[in-house]
């Protein structure tokens, strides 16, 4: 089934009918869709289908990308209390609304009390809804928080709501492992660090978000191109066989040159970021990389470059 940005994007290529519109589920995403698109001649024709506390919710949507936080705030408000209406109770809106409100309060500096609010969304939602997009994301901001309050072991705990076997979605699995192992990374904590990011970058390939897959690779690299061996373990074995350890149990990363070579050759595939910048520490972790495995695919990219202004990364290349 076709999520509701999906849809829009095939609405822009073939227009929807009335009564595929009308159809669809999820009438407040194809809405949101479009205002993301700017196309306010769908949202005119959307609205009709729209209950009141939607209507809101797409008006705080208008006005929080316009950066007008007393009308954004507003449009929240008139959502909560119209979806906690007798009538047309939605509760899985009115949770919604106050995570994005809390999201809205935390850029205000009302930290305090976009962690209520925070908070609240992600309780309400474990009750409705479960395992949604929805859920997972409130428990990545409610960790957000937490570290924002230099709570690293509070943001832990909150992410590790979210199991890799489900039944979230698989973004939301790779995003919050990818939290985690940057947390872990902080504290010290580099093997599962490493099988942490592991997860992620499988996770992220496996939807194809390039991003986050790249930024996830670039962690476990750093960790394990410092003892690569055929004797070490797959990644997709320690991953699969994991276990608590104790704590101080924190041996030495290493990794098998099999996954190493896979990561490397990934992400030349299917690298998107600019090379050129006087400090680029990712540059060097995939060059890096390559040396200890003898491969040559990266700095062969990086040769065809003539914007690469890095003076360390340009030695690596003439060595």
């Amino acid at each position: 089934m076709k999520t509701a940005h999906q849809l829009y994007e095939r609405h822009e290529v073939n227009p929807l009918s009335y009564s595929e519109i009308e159809d669809f589920e999820d009438k407040l995403g194809l809405a949101n869709a479009a205002i993301l698109a700017g196309d306010e001649i769908f949202i005119a024709e959307i609205t009709g289908l729209l209950s009141e506390a939607e209507i809101a919710f797409v008006d705080f949507r208008r006005a929080q990308l316009s950066n007008d936080f007393d009308s954004a705030q507003s449009q929240l408000k008139e959502c909560v209390e119209s979806s906690r209406n007798s009538t047309s109770r939605n509760y899985f809106l009115e949770a919604r609304a106050r995570m994005e409100w809390g999201l809205l309060r935390f850029t205000q500096g009302q930290i305090d009390e976009a962690g209520i609010d925070l908070r609240w969304a992600m309780e309400r939602l474990k009750v409705i809804s479960e395992g949604s997009a929805e859920h997972g994301l409130a428990i990545i901001n409610m960790a957000a928080w937490h570290l924002s309050r230099n709570e690293s072991i509070m943001a832990l705990s909150q992410l590790s709501q979210i199991d890799r076997l489900g039944p979230h979605k698989i973004e939301i699995i790779a995003a919050s492992r990818l939290q985690i192992a940057k947390i872990l990374f902080e504290i010290g904590d580099y093997k599962s660090s490493q099988r942490h990011a592991w997860v992620a970058f499988q996770g992220f390939r496996s939807c194809s978000m390039i991003g986050g897959a790249i930024e996830a690779a670039l962690i476990w690299l750093d960790l394990s191109i410092n003892k690569v061996s055929k004797s070490a373990t797959l990644m997709s074995e320690i991953v699969e066989n994991a276990s608590p350890r104790n704590l101080g149990d924190n041996n030495e990363c290493s990794s098998h040159p099999d996954d190493v070579e896979l990561v490397i050759e990934w992400c030349t595939d299917y690298w998107e970021v600019d090379f050129s910048g006087p400090n680029r520490p990712d540059l060097m972790v995939m060059l890096e990389a390559e040396n200890s495995v003898g491969l040559k695919m990266f700095s062969g990219k990086l040769t065809e470059e003539t914007n690469i202004e890095d003076l360390e990364v340009l030695k690596m290349l003439n060595q």
